[in-house]
């Protein structure tokens, strides 16, 4: 009788494992535990990508998730010149914004969004109120953006990009620009609390080039079935080519999630103003109230936002 050979063992999908382990790995909230605060990481920003105003979170809900809503910012920048005479200028910005953006499998996020701007751009001469003050209203520039996650441990990176089609009123259109850059994110505590990071490059009209970098914390306060409280602050820096320092403001508010409804109450002061002339200032003034002014005759007098949103998540 001959003795039977031993059977072989049945080989192992390893490049069905490999290829799982690797899906996973790009898919940073695949296996994430289960936590309450999971649904803050849907909160819009400004761009309505996932994220807090202008900070861009690298986290993308690891379901299907689509968000639509309306923000009002306003935008409140003061300005001091000397030159060869003296004059101040206030502008302020209203925007009534609508946006809409989409998230899917923890990788991918895109936004789009359509501001109505009503702005108000006055000029005083040695005390004495110009005559020629600028209102301007109309729908602006449409913005689009997007990004791209990817999960390394507990830090989540997201290269993304943003930019203006000119598609505004030509009294309102926003002088063209794209900004580039990568979002980090490292949260802990099963995601009540989170880093952020963004450094990114900016392109604009005339030549205009820029170092863009954020840096802050959230922290979900509240966090049951049907209710998410999560607060915010972080600085938001820009310097400019040739400038010798940078414009920095400190943004701070609050996100909540009931049921399907998303609220966002926030407040912007600038802290360093380099006097740069920006791009709203640039389109505005005319020759005959710019004579002599440059950078170098500006003297900043105050420059801060609010913002107010409401919105829907599924």
């Amino acid at each position: 009788m001959h003795d039977r050979a031993p059977a072989r063992p049945t080989p192992r999908p390893r490049a069905a494992w490999l290829a799982l382990a690797a899906a996973l790995a790009l898919a940073p909230g695949a296996l994430a535990e289960e936590s309450d605060a999971e649904p803050a990481i849907g909160f819009p920003g400004t761009l309505g990508l996932t994220g807090m105003r202008d900070m861009v979170d690298a986290r993308v809900p690891a379901v299907l998730s689509i968000r639509a809503g309306a923000r009002y910012d306003v935008t409140v920048l003061e300005h001091k010149f000397r030159s060869a005479f003296r004059a101040a200028r206030n502008q302020q910005s209203h925007e009534f914004t609508l946006y809409g953006g989409a998230s899917a499998l923890g990788l991918l996020d895109a936004s789009v969004r359509l501001p109505f701007v009503y702005r108000r751009d006055g000029i005083e001469f040695d005390g004495q109120p110009s005559p020629r003050a600028r209102y301007d209203q109309g729908w602006g520039d449409l913005d689009v953006a997007a990004k791209v996650a990817w999960g390394l441990g507990p830090v989540v990176l997201s290269p993304f990009a943003f930019g203006k089609l000119p598609s505004g009123e030509p009294d309102v259109g926003d002088f063209a620009r794209f900004e580039y850059g990568v979002a980090a994110t490292f949260d802990f505590l099963n995601r009540y609390l989170a880093v952020h990071a963004n450094l990114a490059g900016v392109q604009a009209e005339e030549g205009r080039q820029a170092i863009r970098y954020r840096l802050g914390a959230s922290a979900v306060v509240w966090a049951d079935e049907g209710f998410v409280v999560r607060v915010y602050g972080y600085g938001d820096g820009i310097e400019y080519e040739g400038s010798i320092d940078s414009d920095f403001d400190v943004d701070f508010g609050v996100q909540a999630l009931l049921g399907l409804l998303t609220f966002e109450l926030g407040m912007s002061v600038r802290l360093v103003d380099t006097g740069q002339i920006d791009d709203a200032l640039r389109g505005a003034r005319s020759p005959a109230d710019g004579v002599g002014i440059f950078e170098r005759h500006i003297t900043p007098a105050g420059h801060w936002s609010l913002v107010a949103g409401v919105g829907v998540m599924f």
